[in-house]
């Protein structure tokens, strides 16, 4: 396991919404975990695997890219990335995938920076926070500063 690069911080809730796992968006729930980062930090993957994914999240926006990493017990899905990978690259934990977009800048200012983590464990669907504490970090600060909410 990698040692951590830098502190994690949960997005939690910021003026726009909540960002933890199982928080409540209208009729359904939020299906990942949101740890906040500044536009243009790297975004590590949190597991050994193969990238088996890069698309769109919204079909009718395409400002915005994941990346998605399968290894045997683990599916993660990284969105809010801009790729530095290609399908069916092998990734190590800790390695670089992708640089974290702007998504407060193009949403609302008030929202906290982040990339949102969803995670399937053998096909289910689970709260991405212990495998994300466990690894430490995913995130590596740029020289960039995150704006103060």
């Amino acid at each position: 396991m990698v040692s951590p690069l830098e502190k994690i911080e949960l997005r939690g809730e910021d003026p726009t919404g909540h960002g933890y796992y199982g928080a409540k968006r209208g009729s359904r729930k939020h299906k990942g975990l949101d740890l906040v980062a500044a536009p243009g930090d790297a975004v590590l993957s949190p597991i050994h695997g193969v990238v088996t994914k890069l698309g769109y999240p919204y079909a009718n926006n395409l400002a915005f890219r994941y990346v998605e990493i399968t290894n045997d017990t683990y599916r993660v899905w990284l969105m809010y990335v801009a790729p530095e990978v290609k399908v069916g690259d092998r990734v190590f934990e800790g390695q670089r995938v992708g640089e974290v977009q702007d998504i407060a800048g193009y949403w609302d200012p008030k929202m906290k920076n982040h990339v949102h983590y969803q995670v399937w464990k053998h096909g289910l669907l689970t709260d991405p926070e212990p495998l994300i504490t466990a690894y430490g970090c995913t995130c590596k600060r740029s020289s960039r500063e995150l704006p103060q909410v």
